[in-house]
């Protein structure tokens, strides 16, 4: 699931928090349709399932209806006078969904069960990066929790250590990968503890059924500290069927919809007033996968597909002119992005002839030659005109030959991270998790980076590492897997571009920079720095449809903090009816 997704489910659960404050219901029921990874499991730390854990669990902080990061199960903190060290104390009224008492050992437990590269099924780790010794403990560097950086200082003391100043540290203490597991249940069932009927979560709802493929059911948690302020009663999470057709029949009071979508809500008068529209935080990219082919070392072959992409007409009409086209990784919505600057845009500007020259300059005149690209698609994009478009462009200003092999969501969660006999890619989106500069250029995103600007031989090599690794961690061979670490960092860091690794000093610096302006311009120069292997074609925007009670209410009850960024708000806080 691409954050691009996530984004648009978090809205979901937003618009249904603050919608239903006032419907006259016996019960106040909410019923919505997503995606679903089948698993309850945090340390799935991915899209997919933080979407939902995000109205089950809430972290040591969340936002108000301002955007501005307030205390969560923390009620109070003190950061130390290098910026290091954060001392947390944790609310004394906080209770788990199950009535026990939530601890600083939680947290603790929490934290290093996510990082733990036993349990760790995903690639973004956000803030818990920052802390000491957590990257080399998610990675198997060093086997021994105790060193990572988190220490109870009693049951209602959280001390956090950081490798360094992150101005942001405490805006990542509102995402899942710093949330609270409920150590006793773990450590009685093991995996067990994360399936319905088991789970026990400390955020203003709990979990009450589930049938994979059909829905789930939650309901409003009684031992939440703020469960009075709680209006909606229950939340059904639709995961099957057509969610447009669901929508049209009134089975589902919000859903998300796509640029295939949009000919028909416009062509309706009624669902074109149900339409929600947020602002452009997406950028949607094409992102080449592992594979060897000397054409693709060739900074001429990539430069000549960007420039053979038509961003303007695809924005103009693939998006019905809901979209910008994306010259840079970050929109412009946040605060250091080059998304506007003249030299990147010029660069790779839609040019046909420069993109054809380039080819013939790398061999490959008029496609002659060039190898055939297989493009990953599954079953949730198989209706996106965005494929074909893009198809289209490379065929006709470039010659080559597209084919797209349309996958299982399941299969093709799978195949994108495996090994390729042929050169083959993939579409996917990224959305901001919050307004700063540090949200798009994490460390998992630069390391990405490093990796794409690697020789396609020494990524294929990365990849079969990481392969081996993946099937070390499930044998708990720890050795081995600090082993295929130190393998995977050396050609990281070693076999990468000058470039690239410009980049990471750049954010590594910015992200321990107290100084606020030069933090900014430290991000600024390392947005100018591109991917050549990660396309962005477009800044979209989100598109929403909301049964008019719920527009209205919406309108009425609660100020949605979306009128300038669309952020992945922890819907926690969006669940409580404020007070004035």
């Amino acid at each position: 699931m691409s954050l691009r997704r996530v984004l648009i489910v978090f809205l979901s659960l937003i618009f249904l928090s603050s919608s239903f404050l006032g419907v006259a219901y016996a019960e106040k029921v909410f019923r919505w349709h997503g995606s679903w990874g089948n698993t309850w499991d945090l340390s799935f730390h991915q899209g997919f399932i933080w979407v939902h854990m995000m109205g089950l669990s809430e972290g040591l902080m969340k936002w108000d209806k301002d955007m501005k990061v307030v205390n969560g199960m923390a009620e109070s903190y003190t950061i130390s006078k290098d910026g290091t060290i954060y001392t947390f104390k944790i609310r004394k009224d906080a209770r788990w969904s199950n009535g026990d008492k939530l601890t600083a050992h939680d947290f603790e437990f929490g934290i290093k069960y996510i990082l733990d590269p036993k349990n760790g099924k995903g690639s973004f780790f956000g803030g818990a990066w920052y802390i000491k010794n957590a990257k080399a403990y998610a990675q198997g560097e060093i086997s021994d929790p105790n060193q990572v950086g988190i220490k109870v200082i009693d049951d209602y003391t959280l001390q956090i250590t950081l490798d360094g100043p992150h101005p942001d540290f405490l805006t990542t203490c509102t995402l899942p990968t710093l949330y609270p597991i409920h150590k006793a249940s773990v450590e009685k069932l093991g995996k067990k503890a994360f399936e319905a009927g088991n789970l026990v979560t400390n955020g203003p709802y709990r979990l009450v059924s589930y049938t994979p493929n059909v829905e789930y059911v939650l309901e409003k948690n009684p031992y939440y500290y703020n469960a009075d302020k709680v209006d909606i009663d229950k939340i059904v999470g639709k995961l099957g069927g057509d969610p447009f057709l669901m929508y049209r029949r009134n089975e589902v009071d919000l859903i998300n919809v796509g640029p295939a979508q949009l000919p028909v809500i416009e062509k309706d008068p009624v669902l074109k007033k149900e339409l929600v529209v947020f602002p452009q935080s997406t950028v949607n990219i094409i992102y080449i996968l592992a594979f060897d082919h000397p054409a693709f070392d060739d900074i001429r072959v990539l430069t000549a597909l960007q420039k053979a992409i038509d961003k303007e007409r695809i924005c103009k009409y693939v998006y019905r002119g809901l979209a910008k086209p994306a010259y840079s990784w970050v929109t412009d919505l946040i605060p250091g992005s080059t998304a506007n600057d003249p030299e990147v845009v010029e660069k790779f500007k839609y040019d046909p002839e420069s993109a054809r020259k380039l080819l013939a300059e790398a061999g490959y005149p008029g496609g002659k030659g060039f190898p055939t690209i297989h493009f990953l698609i599954n079953s949730n994009q198989a209706t996106d005109p965005l494929i074909l478009a893009v198809k289209s462009e490379w065929e006709k200003n470039l010659g080559i030959k597209v084919v797209i092999d349309n996958l299982e969501v399941g299969v093709w969660s799978v195949r994108i991270w495996q090994l390729h006999d042929e050169p083959t890619m993939a579409f996917s989106g990224a959305s901001i998790l919050y307004p700063d500069p540090a949200a798009p250029l994490t460390l998992n995103y630069v390391e990405g980076a490093l990796a794409g600007s690697l020789k396609r031989k020494d990524v294929v090599e990365y990849v079969r590492l990481g392969l081996e690794k993946t099937e070390a961690l499930k044998s708990g061979d720890t050795a081995k897997v600090a082993e295929l670490t130190k393998k995977q960092n050396d050609i990281l860091y070693r076999r990468s571009t000058p470039e690239a690794r410009k980049m990471l000093n750049l954010v590594l610096q910015a992200q321990k920079t107290a100084d606020p302006n030069k933090r900014l311009e430290l991000y600024r120069q390392a947005n100018k720095i591109r991917d050549l292997n990660m396309y962005g074609y477009g800044y979209t925007r989100s598109f929403v449809l909301i049964q008019p009670m719920a527009a209205r209410l919406v309108k009425s009850n609660f100020e949605v903090p979306f009128n300038k960024y669309l952020v992945g708000f922890p819907v926690s806080f969006a669940y409580i009816k404020t007070k004035e």
